[in-house]
């Protein structure tokens, strides 16, 4: 081999590893700041699941917008000037880090805080994402000129390795065992060392530059079939937009079952980039028709099923969830593989995907809950992926026109199918025989519903109000049980001995007035127990369950007590009254904040319960309402307890107290004489665990997987 060509050899074959190591790092940065920075926030935006959304929202424009530039720069400057111009840029981003967002963006208040949310992000992060994001086209357009026989678009695929690498990274290598601030300031030394790569690469095209030529056809694939150019940017746009609501709308189902953690967002997106990656880096689209049959497979499969209750369902569920994500995800972006273009068009064609990208993430972060009541953008998004993948399908086939129709009838009937089941598995709770839904509210903080249940039984009708699949509190409707709490929150349970035990060691006697503090509303429960003298201070989030509350539930009006209801982030609002030197001294502060059957996790940190601790009276009882059939939540209890020195035992509430799915209390208190109160002593459950372990969760550092309940109960 003469020595020019071996060193032209050697030359390529580096080029190219220092373009795959940018473009790698890059996708590797790109994915790994978006949990990273969601899960820093989520705290401030009271836990909710739409956070995640808005987040994902935000990196999806700024992706385009990186997308944008770089086709804007590619098409009417020189190689020249692109590369100076992306060395100055790359060297302007540092001057942005570190990316620590700033607490002068948490909330004042409840009001949709989606603005509040794109603001910080675009302050904290918007122009080392955007850089992050122009890499990918930019070096693909460089190479294209560079070395023309290279096959650009799978270098993709290398990107979108390094964002799948990202995204698994964080939930196993660096949320347990990294705080949040420390989790930032390494990203931004990552990114330090990205803008030397990127500085590098650009150097490279600098050295190499040669004057303008026109660019080479590119070599090996098959050239697209022939179409318009618009109308395949169109295609180019529907199939984007459509994976893109598929992935968020599957993220808000999977999340309205469950608690609002990284790893379950980081699920859907691992699945959403894998297809990108196969589909890029192995061109399957000869599989499309098996990935549609397996896509109305698991569909149908994944609609019918109800809310899980253990976590073997949950694990099911959110296993068919992903594989419907999967088979709809390789069908679109299958299909925008078949359509790409030719090397010197990759600017372009990015840009559209991006676009489409973006413009799902806007249907399903702003217009769907205007549009929709309900979460129904899930089956939407399911029927009509299915309904435009038969319709290519048929458009596609060269047989008889008698097995085009008899395929065209299938599809019809396949996506139709979808649809009722879709639409079947959402109403079940509407129009069965004993639960009609008669309003419904969706804002920022999710879906939360009231409904009458037992019409048809006077003594036991009654109205119920629900949020992610599960009750936030019901009342009777018959005028002589109309105050009486159900469920756990009357006098018999964990929550009755508390309000009791604190009334009879007051000077007034059993009558005595109490101060306390509730964070979360529901249907106003525990107003039922208020008396003469009592003042109840809420702490509601949500504003539609402040609405739903006063507008068909009566326990607020009707309450003795004297009520204010605060509308925001309990711990927030805590937080700032506690600084401002208004702590509650409450004599019971009452934490019945879960969201589904999670535990509120930014609720249940050493830092929250410190929090708390303030506002207590010295003598007071902190009373924790939580469920135990998914989470086992007795060794952060133990833990928390023991962190901060207080004594923590199990209130259980039997089965049959007035409600199907009961909840617990956990007591905590430093008054050794609750304890020592027989009725109290007599009501101590044994932890179910039956076992000494403790967690401690901290604001830097909570996983949900640790209190899954794998079976350890000893019943």
């Amino acid at each position: 081999m003469p020595a020019r060509d071996l060193e032209a050899g050697i030359a390529r074959t580096l080029t190219v590893l220092l373009f795959s190591s940018t473009m790698g790092l890059a996708g590797f940065l790109l994915f790994l700041v978006q949990p990273m920075l969601a899960k820093f926030i989520l705290p401030w935006f009271g836990g909710s699941a739409t956070t995640w959304t808005v987040c994902m929202l935000f990196f999806q424009a700024a992706l385009l917008l990186g997308y944008a530039y770089a086709y804007a720069i590619t098409t009417p400057l020189s190689v020249k000037v692109q590369a100076v111009a992306q060395i100055v840029l790359v060297l302007l981003a540092c001057l942005c880090l570190p990316i620590i967002p700033s607490e002068a963006f948490k909330p004042l208040d409840s009001a949709d805080p989606t603005g509040r949310i794109l603001g910080l992000l675009t302050v904290c992060v918007g122009v080392p994402y955007v850089i992050l994001a122009t890499t990918s086209p930019m070096l693909q357009r460089w190479l294209v000129r560079m070395e023309p026989g290279l096959l650009a678009s799978r270098f993709f695929a290398v990107s979108n390795l390094g964002s799948f690498l990202g995204l698994l990274c964080y939930p196993f290598a660096v949320e347990p065992f990294l705080s949040s601030l420390r989790q930032t300031t390494l990203w931004s030394i990552g990114f330090c060392l990205f803008a030397v790569l990127s500085a590098a690469s650009a150097l490279v095209v600098l050295a190499r530059h040669k004057a303008e030529r026109p660019p080479e056809p590119e070599v090996g694939r098959a050239a697209p079939p022939v179409e318009a150019a618009g109308r395949r940017a169109w295609w180019w746009l529907v199939h984007s937009a459509l994976g893109s609501v598929l992935l968020l709308a599957t993220t808000n189902r999977i999340t309205q079952w469950s608690a609002v953690v990284p790893f379950l967002w980081i699920l859907p997106l691992c699945v959403y980039l894998l297809t990108f990656v196969l589909c890029f880096g192995r061109q399957v689209v000869r599989w499309r028709r098996l990935f549609l049959l397996a896509f109305v497979a698991t569909a149908a499969s994944s609609l019918v099923l109800s809310r899980p209750e253990l976590p073997e369902d949950l694990f099911l569920q959110v296993g068919l969830q992903c594989l419907t994500l999967f088979f709809g995800c390789m069908i679109c972006h299958g299909e925008i593989v078949r359509l790409q273009p030719p090397g010197r068009q990759l600017p372009y064609f990015y840009l559209i995907v991006a676009l489409g990208g973006a413009l799902g993430g806007a249907f399903v972060t702003l217009a769907a809950p205007l549009l929709f009541s309900d979460y129904w953008e899930h089956p939407l998004a399911i029927g009509v992926i299915a309904l435009v993948a038969w319709g290519r399908d048929v458009m596609a086939m060269t047989g008889p026109a008698q097995n085009a129709l008899r395929w065209r009838k299938v599809g019809i009937g396949a996506t139709a199918g979808l649809f009722v089941l879709g639409l079947g598995a959402g109403g079940r709770a509407e129009w069965s025989d004993d639960a009609v839904t008669v309003d419904r509210a969706r804002n920022f903080y999710g879906v939360v519903k009231v409904y009458r249940e037992d019409q048809d039984d006077p003594a036991e009708y009654s109205l119920v109000m629900q949020q992610a699949g599960v009750d936030q509190g019901s009342q009777y409707q018959a005028a002589e049980r109309r105050r009486m709490p159900s469920c756990a929150f009357d006098e018999r349970h964990g929550l009755g001995l508390a309000l009791r035990h604190q009334r009879r060691r007051r000077d007034g006697g059993p009558q005595a007035s109490l101060r306390i503090g509730i964070i979360g509303l529901g249907a106003g429960m525990v107003a039922a127990q208020g008396k003469a003298g009592d003042y109840l201070r809420y702490y509601e989030l949500n504003p539609a369950v402040t609405d739903l509350a006063h507008r068909y539930f009566t326990f607020l009006a009707d309450s003795p007590a004297r009520i204010d209801v605060l509308q925001g982030d309990g711990r927030i609002l805590l937080e700032r009254e506690a600084a401002a030197g208004q702590a509650g001294h409450f004599d019971v502060l009452i934490i019945d904040a879960f969201r589904g059957a999670a535990p509120p996790m930014h609720l249940m940190t050493k830092e929250a319960f410190e929090v708390y601790l303030r506002h207590l009276a010295p003598d007071g009882i902190l009373a924790i309402n939580f469920e135990l059939d998914t989470f086992e939540l007795a060794p952060l209890h133990r833990g928390l307890a023991a962190a901060l020195g207080l004594e923590v035992h199990w209130f259980e509430t039997a089965e049959g107290a007035d409600c199907e799915d009961p909840v617990s209390w956990a007591l905590y208190s430093r008054d050794a004489a609750f304890w020592t109160v027989p009725e109290v002593k007599a009501a101590i459950s044994p932890w179910r665990d039956r076992s000494d372990r403790r967690l401690l969760w901290t604001d830097g550092s909570s996983n949900l997987l640790s209190v899954i309940n794998w079976g350890r109960d000893d019943d």
